[in-house]
């Protein structure tokens, strides 16, 4: 039976606990078992087969994506991978359901450090109500009931599944991945304070409270059912941080007020028009000689010609209600930094394997490959 990690998180019953483990075990066979055989399964059948016919290879994802969805193993893949996905939730939302009115009942009790601020009159970005994302019935953002905590439990111990246990006990692999790479590369960073974007549950909010005692932490993000959550959480694991919802294209902190702006998973997310102006507000907000740190989706495209690879990377675009992950990928994010204003010499694209020196706990090999996104505000400007 699955342990819980903390107070706030619901302990799943016997019969639930075997249904997770089911999935976890599930997507660890589609991941590790059948998803390594279609490299080579394209390579020796597909890719000939087209090149006979056409005498050449295929040259963009597109063609790929042509090939690849007429082919019955793939097919057969993609299916079981996508409803892995919804029996993910499924087996998730029966624990949450279940423990819901006592999770609210004990909110009183998890809020005695740090702080939490609820906008009422906030607009949700259509970007996040469109559609589900990730098939989370109803994303992170929908309330049901007063004080309503599900979406953020619900991703909390879903997490785990998806992961299959990559993220480490309190799912907060990508933070010690930025961590690390401060440690290693940036040095002497001793921001008074810090802004996570786009918090969610705060699992990469509270290591840098950790990180940094004296400074003053705070999470951002527009989804209520989080926010709460990230608050009781924070106090059940005994992490001092201050939530507020706010959008993060413009908050309402003060210019030049932060020492270190970071994000995990944030901008693909989002949206063509809202990722400069993302990084436009890290730039507002940090103090001169302050760093933002982004860490997001997918590795770069690689300098060979590979559209299997960018074909396969874009399985979630398609299949998993990640609609603007793959325009990220194609966006220059050089160019948006370079326009907000930080100096030319410090912007740097770089991944996240940095965070190796961490793996103790953790296990997210793929996860320490995603692409990390820095750049220094000018100590003059």
């Amino acid at each position: 039976m699955s342990k819980q990690k903390h107070t706030m998180q619901p302990q799943p019953s016997h019969d639930e606990s075997v249904r997770q483990d089911f999935v976890t075990d599930l997507r660890a066979y589609l991941t590790d078992e059948i998803y390594s055989l279609i490299t080579p399964h394209y390579e020796k059948n597909i890719e000939p087969e087209f090149f006979q016919t056409n005498d050449r290879k295929p040259i963009d994802k597109s063609e790929v994506k042509t090939l690849m969805h007429n082919d019955k193993g793939y097919q057969s893949w993609s299916l079981l991978q996508r409803l892995s996905q919804q029996m993910m939730f499924t087996s998730v939302i029966d624990t949450v359901e279940r423990n819901l009115d006592s999770m609210i009942d004990n909110l009183d009790k998890h809020q005695t450090t740090g702080s939490l601020e609820i906008d009422h009159s906030l607009r949700i970005p259509k970007y996040l109500t469109a559609y589900d994302i990730h098939q989370q019935p109803g994303g992170y953002h929908s309330e049901s009931i007063e004080n309503d905590i599900s979406a953020g439990a619900v991703y909390d111990i879903s997490l785990p599944i998806y992961s299959r246990n990559a993220m480490g006990e309190e799912n907060d692999l990508l933070a010690q991945a930025i961590i690390c790479y401060i440690d290693e590369h940036l040095k002497n960073i001793e921001p008074n304070r810090i802004l996570d974007m786009g918090c969610g549950i705060g699992n990469s909010t509270l290591p840098f409270s950790k990180k940094y005692p004296k400074a003053k932490v705070f999470g951002v993000d527009v989804a209520p059912p989080c926010l709460r959550y990230a608050h009781a959480r924070a106090n059940a694991l005994g992490v001092e941080a201050h939530f507020s919802q706010q959008n993060v294209e413009k908050t309402s902190y003060e210019s030049e007020s932060f020492g270190l702006v970071t994000s995990t998973l944030l901008l693909h997310e989002t949206s063509h028009d809202a990722v400069p102006k993302i990084i436009n507000e890290c730039f507002r907000l940090l103090e001169p000689g302050g760093w933002m740190i982004h860490l997001d989706v997918y590795p770069f495209h690689k300098k060979e010609d590979n559209p299997l690879y960018d074909f396969l990377k874009d399985w979630e675009v398609i299949n998993n209600n990640e609609n603007f992950s793959g325009a990220l990928r194609n966006m220059n994010m050089r160019k948006i930094i370079h326009d907000a204003g930080f100096s030319d010499e410090t912007i740097k694209f770089t991944s996240a394997e940095a965070a190796a020196k961490y793996s103790k706990g953790y296990t997210g090999d793929f996860y320490l490959k995603l692409p990390v996104y820095l750049a220094q505000k000018p100590i003059n400007s």
